[in-house]
């Protein structure tokens, strides 16, 4: 098995692997998957007891050159059992993950896996703990058959199981009567091959539930009956297969969807009407896209409708098409935000903007969607290579909303004061949280052997910063390409660090480069900090000393060069000094030089170079001197240091010593108005 220490790839992946390079959506009817892992699921819900009764038939490809005789499942909701799960003891070490919501008496949850069986005959069933966790985590389980699978051959595996769902935590759960039910059935593990993500020889990937990692899973074709009470309304992953069936007043829908990896379900009386749109555009089919919300969100589900559709557009025009007919929007009830901002293939939920985080809403709601690409169809280990999905979909969506700017309100309290902040552009916030200073961790490794919550946080911020200076290296036309063919060569496989890495080193036609910012920026973590050190001018005036008039030496006298300073007056160059230190790695800048007569110059500062001093003659003496002056390095530490005037100027901090002084007056005035 895959254990602790399994992280970020460097070999890439063999050109076969999980079937080689899979067609393009539309194409001659050939899957768009291996469909290695498929499961017909039914489900009965019970909204009082907030419990799931199941069965599960799995149909399970054996593609190794060996007989296989026993299969790894995740029990994901074991993770909310009680205080010794792998997942439980991260939580009490690393903090609270969305919500430290207290559980309380009867809120915790679990899977009971009741019986396997195997062409009639029972199967046997061990806790395992393949990453060295708590003896007491329940949540991977090795199912010993009682007949071996042969290569190329398909087993049929039946399955039982009861769910008690837990007070929503983490993705999954219910609120009152509002149920969104997601890692709820036993899922298989994934057999990785030679070749497949730096495997060398057959091994399960069935990580345990770890707090900040997600999930990996094959493709398949999933098929569920699911059963609630007759005036829930259901919706699931897929597309709903004709009228639900009525008996005991319950309805039964059923729904399917071929070459997905994950199936997730809500059901809930209290939704509001859905919203519906459609997205029609170049690169993707027809997509139907549906919005269920709580009443108190009216407002957010139609921004998450247009968000959704923007998302569409942006992500299949520039990475690929969208092949699904179908997705569904869940935007939760207040009191149920932890099962808020989470993905799944044709299916997520986002959040509800409210107070301060007016754009949450939209900006959740593209973030959810790129994952349905990043996560869902380019398939990566989320367990393993978290940057693969988080980072590089949030880079998407930063490059998405570029354009866009984010108005944060201040609490009601200090807006009254007259205290605002000004609106930032998206790259400035993700800026100020990937360049955090002594990184613990690369962005390229495993999600849960992390220094901190804040060096696992770093995945997203990081990521974005990182993969965007690269494409301000390459170039957009050259990162683009790449990235198109990353999508075009590893949709519905998955892609590991180092297939990313040569995806775009093959598209951009930049080798060198890229394996080398892989090497730094991603594999490893090396910080960069150019600055601009000082900026002098001073008039180049006659000096004394010996001069050559003609064939002659003649000294002059200090009195000599008084005189002819005198006599000269404002008619001397002025000689100029910028210098510019790096003190960290090597990246390519420009520096832009600017006169007191407008006049400007750009230089580079070479790569190779610890420090360099720039020395003008010029009748104009230099105004300021500024680094990277189109903010193509994001990386850059501290981008105040970036530039740096001649003189020194009080208007910034006379402006905000004059906003506090104005705060001040209003407070006392209103309390002398008492």
């Amino acid at each position: 098995m895959a254990g602790f220490s399994a992280g970020a790839v460097h070999t890439p992946s063999d050109p076969s692997a999980w079937g080689g390079e899979r067609p393009s959506f539309g194409g001659d009817g050939e899957p768009l998957s291996q469909r290695v892992a498929s499961y017909d699921l039914k489900a009965t819900l019970d909204p009082d007891k907030h419990t799931v009764d199941g069965s599960e038939h799995l149909r399970w490809l054996n593609r190794s050159e060996v007989p296989v005789k026993s299969l790894y499942f995740h029990l994901y909701l074991n993770a909310f059992e009680g205080p010794t799960s792998t997942w439980m003891t991260e939580k009490a070490r690393y903090g609270a993950f969305r919500s430290d919501v207290p559980t309380e008496k009867g809120e915790w949850g679990y899977i009971d896996l009741q019986s396997v069986s195997q062409g009639g005959k029972s199967a046997s069933i061990v806790f395992v703990h393949p990453d060295g966790g708590p003896a007491t985590d329940r949540t991977v389980v090795r199912v010993d058959l009682p007949d071996a699978i042969d290569p190329g051959a398909t087993a049929d595996l039946d399955l039982a199981f009861h769910d008690q769902l837990p007070r929503v935590v983490a993705r999954t759960g219910y609120f009152d009567r509002y149920h969104l039910i997601a890692q709820w059935f036993p899922k298989v593990g994934v057999l990785e091959l030679p070749g497949e993500r730096g495997a060398t020889a057959p091994r399960w990937n069935c990580h345990e539930f770890h707090l900040f990692s997600e999930f990996y899973a094959d493709f398949g074709s999933y098929r569920a009956e699911l059963t609630a009470p007759r005036d829930y309304l259901v919706r699931a992953t897929g597309v709903e297969q004709g009228a639900a069936r009525e008996a005991g007043g319950n309805l039964t829908h059923t729904f399917a969807q071929d070459d997905v990896h994950d199936f997730v379900w809500t059901a809930w009386n209290g939704y509001a009407e859905p919203l519906r749109g459609a997205y029609d555009g170049p690169g993707s089919p027809h997509v139907e896209v549906e919005v269920l919300a709580a009443p108190e969100h009216a407002a957010s589900a139609q921004e998450a409708l247009r968000a959704t559709v923007d998302s569409l557009r942006y992500f299949s025009s520039t990475l690929g098409p969208y092949p699904y007919p179908h997705v569904t929007v869940v935007v939760p009830p207040n009191n149920a935000l932890e099962s808020g901002g989470m993905e799944y293939e044709t299916f997520f939920t986002t959040v509800g903007s409210t107070g301060m985080l007016g754009a949450a809403t939209r900006f959740v709601t593209v973030h959810e969607f790129g994952h349905g690409y990043f996560m869902g169809l380019l398939a990566s280990n989320e367990f393993e290579e978290p940057f693969l999905d988080e980072g590089m979909n949030d880079l998407w969506d930063m490059r998405s909303l570029s354009a866009e700017r984010v108005d944060v309100q201040l609490p009601w309290p200090l807006r009254v004061l007259g205290l605002h902040l000004p609106p930032l552009g998206y790259w400035d916030y993700e800026r100020a949280e990937g360049t955090q200073r002594f990184q613990a961790d690369p962005i390229a490794a495993n999600s849960w052997d992390r220094y901190s919550s804040g060096s696992y946080g770093l995945i997203y911020s990081r990521t974005a910063t990182a993969f965007h200076d690269l494409e301000q290296r390459l170039g957009g036309d050259a990162f683009a390409r790449g990235m198109r063919l990353y999508y075009k060569r590893w949709h519905h496989r998955h892609p590991s660090t180092a297939d990313l890495r040569d995806a775009l080193a093959e598209g951009s036609g930049q080798a060198d480069l890229v394996n080398a910012w892989f090497d730094e920026e991603v594999y490893a973590n090396a910080p960069v900090d150019d600055r601009v050190v000082t900026v002098e001018s001073k008039e180049v005036v006659p000096e004394p000393g010996i001069v050559e008039e003609g064939d002659k030496h003649v000294e002059k006298t200090a009195e000599d060069a008084e005189r002819e300073t005198e006599a000269g007056k404002g008619k001397f160059p002025w000689r100029s000094v910028v210098t510019v230190r790096r003190y960290a790695a090597h990246v390519p800048q420009q520096v832009v030089v600017t006169f007191e007569d407008g006049s400007k110059k750009t230089l580079d500062f070479p790569v190779a170079e610890r420090w360099h001093r720039y020395t003008f003659i010029d009748p104009s003496k230099v105004a300021s001197a500024q680094l990277d002056p189109s903010g193509e390095v994001l990386l850059d530490l501290n981008k105040l240091d970036d530039g740096r005037t001649r003189e020194g100027s009080s208007s910034a901090s006379a402006r905000w010593a004059l906003e506090v002084s104005d705060a001040a007056q209003l407070v006392l005035s209103l309390l002398v108005a008492q």
